[in-house]
């Protein structure tokens, strides 16, 4: 996979795969707040969202429910 974090703003801790969902769990590394990184039908950049009130357990929760389909995002690419 290619590197989307060119500009080194996070580090990557876990990734939770399923048909063509990926969702890597990441941590800010200036604000240290908890994240995902969604990518769906390999097509970059994805999205990343961050929850600075939130535990690595929440962040791994919803990497699990994109990739088990209950978490979802549309993509628009036009």
């Amino acid at each position: 996979m290619p590197n989307t974090n060119q500009n080194n703003e996070h580090e990557e801790y876990s990734t939770y795969v399923k048909g063509n969902r990926i969702a890597h769990v990441i941590k800010h590394r200036k604000s240290g707040s908890w994240g995902v990184h969604l990518i769906q039908d390999n097509k970059l950049p994805g999205l990343i969202e961050y929850y600075p009130t939130k535990s690595e357990g929440w962040a791994e929760n919803c990497a699990e429910n994109f990739v088990e389909g209950i978490k979802n995002w549309t993509v628009d690419y036009r």
